[in-house]
C-alpha cells in the first residue's frame, strides 16, 4: 500500500511543529527580557482539573486561562469519541521520548515492559493523578508544576517547581526512556492515567451521572470520592482487562484475509504493540499515530476503522483544536465566583465591572479581595478573572453606590521614594496633589513609583481615595517644577530594571488639571510622616495597663530596610515572660521600642537579649526552639520611658 511523502510524515511534522514552537519561545524570553510567554495556557492537564476546581469551589487555578480550560475539553472529547490524539501527535514529551526510544533501539538498549511488572507498574500513574487531581479541585493549587517535565524545563525550575521532583521527573523522561520505551507514559504521567479515563467511556460516565445524582438529592459526599472511583477504575481496567470499554469507533483494524503477518507494523509500532495479533487493535497504549497503516506494504490489510487514509486524524485533531480556541474565545470562565448576603432575593443588585485591575493576579488574590468587600455593608458577590485582569462587583443600590463600592475596594498607600544623605538634607519639602486618571490599586502604584523615582528631588508619593484618586507628590521645589512633574507621570512608557535586564513598559496615566501645592514640611516631618512602621503586640499586652509598663528604646538605623524581618527578633524577645510589644518608630531618628514589665525583666535583659549572636525563634509549645544569625545593628546607648 504505497503512501505519498506528506501521508507518511504527516505525524513528524505536527511533533516538530510543537516542539519549535515552543522551542522558540523559551529562546525568545532567555533573549528578550521584555518578553514573557504562559507556557501553561494551553495545558489540557491543568484546564481539566481547573475546571474540577471551578465546579467544586467556584474558583480556578492561579491565572489558569479559558484555552486551557477548552483545550483540556477539547481533549476529553477527543479521547472519549476518536482516541489519544494528543499523546501522539501534540505532547512535546511523548514526542521527545518517542524520539528517545528511536535512539535507544539504534544503540540495541531499548525495550519495552512486558508481563506481570509492566502491569503492576501502570498502576503508578493513577496514584499520582489521585494526589494531583484531590489537591488541585480542593485547592485551586496546579499542583502538576511541581513535578511536571515540561514545566520544569521551559519555565527554568522556577519557583512553582519542586527541584527534586522535577528532576526526577526530567530523568524519568530523557534517562529512563531511552531505556524502556515510553516509561513516563505508561507508568508515571498523570495526563496518560486522565486519558485512559476517558477512554474507559462506558464505566466513567456513569460513575460521574452516580456522583452527580447523589449530589443533587442532597447527600455530602466528597470529590475524594469521584476521585478515588474514576482513578481505581481506570487502573484496574487497564491493568486486568487490558483494554477499555470504549465507544470509539476509530480503531485499527487488521483484515485477516489480506493480511500476510510480515509483522513489518510490529516493528514501526512507537509503543511496541503487537498489531499483526489483533483483528482491532485495543492495546491500552495505542494513540492512533497510524505509523501501522502507513507502514504496511499490502493494500487492504489495515486502515482505521473504514478510512484507508491517514489524514483522517490529523484532521479530526486539528477540528477539535479549532473548536477549542473558539470555544475559548467565546466563553471566559471567571477565577472567582462568590455571592453572599442574600444575593439571590435582593432585588436592587447592581454590577461594577473593574477592567486592568492589576491586583486580582490568581484566584489567591481574588479570594483576599472577596474576604475585604464582605466586610463592607450592601456588597452581595464578586466575579474575577485573573487572566484578563477584570472584576464584577455585585452590590445592592439601596444601601451604596458605585462609588462607595470603589471606595471599599480602594486602598491608601504610602511609600517612601529615597531618603537626603546627610550633608545634603533640604530645608524644605512641598506636597504637591494631583488627581490621577489610571491609577487606582497597588500595581499602578508600582508604575508610578518607579517613573517618579528617576527624579532625585522627588522623596515621597502617597494616594486617597478620589475619582480619579489623589496623589500627593513629596518634592524640593527648588528642584522641579509641576509642569516636570505631570511631564513625568504622563510619559507613555518607562524603562523597568530587572534580574534580567531593562524592560519597556507602558502606562496610562493622565493628570487631572493641574494639581495644587498642598502645603510645605521639613524633612524631619516627612521621615516621620512616611516612615514604615513595624508593630507586634504579644505575651498577653492587652492585659496591662499603662501605668505597669515601661519601654526600653534604642537606636535603630535599619528600621525601615529589615522591617520584613522584625518578626523574627520579635519572637527573640518574646520569650522574656514580661516583654509584651515591639514596634518601631521615629523620634529624632529611627528607634526600636520593646514594652515591658519591669517586674519581670529589666532594660539591661533585654539589651543582653537584642545583642546575642543568634535569635531563637517560637516554631510550637513542644518543639525546640529554630536558631538563625542575629543579623540587627543597633545605635547609642538604650534608654527606658514611660508609657505616656
Amino acid at each position: 500500500m504505497k503512501k505519498n511523502w506528506l501521508e507518511k510524515n504527516i505525524r513528524p511534522l505536527f511533533q516538530f511543529s510543537i516542539l519549535a514552537t515552543i522551542f522558540y519561545f523559551v529562546i525568545r524570553q532567555i533573549l528578550d527580557s521584555g518578553f514573557a510567554v504562559d507556557f501553561e495556557k494551553v495545558c489540557p492537564l491543568g484546564g481539566l482539573l481547573s475546571l474540577g476546581s471551578k465546579l467544586w469551589l467556584g474558583s480556578l487555578s492561579c491565572s489558569m486561562s479559558a484555552v486551557a480550560i477548552f483545550m483540556g475539553v477539547a481533549l476529553a472529547v477527543g479521547v472519549m469519541f476518536f482516541g489519544k490524539l494528543f499523546c501522539s501527535y501534540i505532547c512535546p514529551i511523548g514526542t521527545v521520548i518517542e524520539w528517545l526510544n528511536k535512539l535507544g533501539d539504534k544503540l540495541k538498549i531499548s525495550f519495552t515492559l512486558k508481563g506481570t511488572l509492566d502491569r503492576v507498574l501502570r498502576l503508578g500513574k493513577y496514584v499520582l493523578l489521585s494526589f494531583t487531581a484531590y489537591i488541585t479541585i480542593t485547592s485551586s493549587e496546579l499542583w502538576c508544576k511541581k513535578f511536571d517535565p515540561y514545566y520544569g524545563l521551559v519555565s527554568g525550575f522556577d519557583h512553582d517547581t519542586v527541584l527534586w521532583a522535577s528532576l526526577l521527573a526530567v530523568s524519568a523522561v530523557l534517562i529512563l526512556s531511552v531505556v524502556i520505551k515510553f516509561f513516563w507514559c505508561k507508568y508515571i504521567c498523570p495526563l496518560s492515567a486522565l486519558s485512559n479515563i476517558f477512554a474507559n467511556f462506558i464505566i466513567t460516565i456513569p460513575i460521574i451521572i452516580v456522583f452527580i445524582i447523589i449530589r443533587w438529592i442532597g447527600v455530602d459526599l466528597h470529590v475524594l470520592w469521584l476521585i478515588l472511583a474514576l482513578t481505581i477504575s481506570g487502573a484496574l481496567t487497564e491493568i486486568f482487562r487490558f483494554k477499555f470499554f470504549a465507544i470509539s469507533p476509530f480503531r485499527i483494524k487488521l483484515d485477516k484475509n489480506y493480511c500476510t503477518s510480515c509483522t513489518i507494523c510490529d516493528k514501526n509500532c512507537p509503543q511496541g504493540i503487537d498489531v499483526h495479533k489483533y483483528e482491532t487493535v485495543d492495546h491500552p497504549d495505542c494513540n492512533l499515530c497510524m505509523e501501522c497503516v502507513s507502514s504496511c506494504r499490502t493494500d487492504n490489510s489495515i486502515k482505521l476503522g473504514k478510512f484507508k487514509s491517514t489524514y483522517i486524524v490529523p484532521i479530526v485533531l486539528v477540528v477539535l483544536i479549532i473548536m477549542g480556541f473558539l470555544f475559548a474565545n467565546k466563553f471566559e470562565l471567571s477565577t472567582l465566583s462568590e455571592r453572599w448576603g442574600g444575593y439571590d432575593s435582593l432585588k436592587t443588585v447592581s454590577e461594577l465591572k473593574m477592567e486592568n485591575f492589576k491586583s486580582v493576579k490568581c484566584w489567591g488574590s481574588a479570594s483576599s479581595l472577596a474576604s475585604k468587600l464582605k466586610r463592607k455593608k450592601g456588597v452581595v458577590g464578586i466575579d474575577a478573572w485573573a487572566s484578563t485582569k477584570t472584576i464584577k462587583i455585585y452590590y445592592d443600590t439601596q444601601v451604596l453606590d458605585a462609588r462607595d463600592v470603589k471606595e471599599a475596594i480602594f486602598k491608601s498607600e504610602k511609600y517612601k521614594l529615597r531618603l537626603a544623605q546627610k550633608d545634603n538634607i533640604p530645608t524644605q519639602l512641598a506636597i504637591y496633589e494631583v488627581g490621577i486618571e489610571g491609577l487606582f490599586d497597588t500595581y499602578d502604584n508600582y508604575d508610578l513609583i518607579r517613573m517618579l523615582k528617576k527624579n532625585p528631588a522627588i522623596f515621597g508619593l502617597s494616594t486617597n481615595f478620589g475619582e480619579p484618586v489623589l496623589a500627593n507628590i513629596v518634592f524640593i521645589p527648588e528642584k522641579i517644577t509641576i509642569n516636570e512633574i505631570i511631564e513625568l507621570i504622563e510619559q507613555d512608557t518607562y524603562i523597568k530594571i530587572t534580574k534580567d535586564g531593562e524592560v519597556e513598559v507602558e502606562v496610562d496615566f493622565e493628570c487631572e488639571e493641574d494639581g495644587k501645592i498642598i502645603r510645605e514640611v521639613s524633612y524631619q516631618t516627612f521621615r516621620n510622616e512616611y516612615f514604615s512602621k513595624f508593630d507586634m503586640k504579644f505575651n498577653e499586652y492587652v492585659s496591662y495597663t499603662e501605668e505597669e509598663l515601661q519601654i526600653f528604646e534604642i537606636g535603630f538605623p535599619m528600621a525601615e530596610r529589615m522591617k520584613s524581618k522584625l518578626q523574627y527578633l520579635t519572637s527573640h524577645i518574646s520569650f522574656f515572660d514580661g516583654t509584651v510589644r515591639v514596634r518601631t518608630v521615629v523620634t529624632d531618628k529611627p528607634v526600636l521600642q520593646v514594652y515591658f514589665d519591669s517586674s519581670k525583666v529589666t532594660a539591661k535583659e533585654i539589651y543582653d537579649r537584642i545583642l546575642e549572636p543568634e535569635l531563637k525563634l517560637f516554631v510550637g509549645a513542644d518543639k525546640p526552639p529554630k536558631v538563625i544569625k542575629n543579623v540587627f545593628k543597633f545605635s547609642g546607648e538604650f534608654v527606658v520611658k514611660e508609657v505616656k
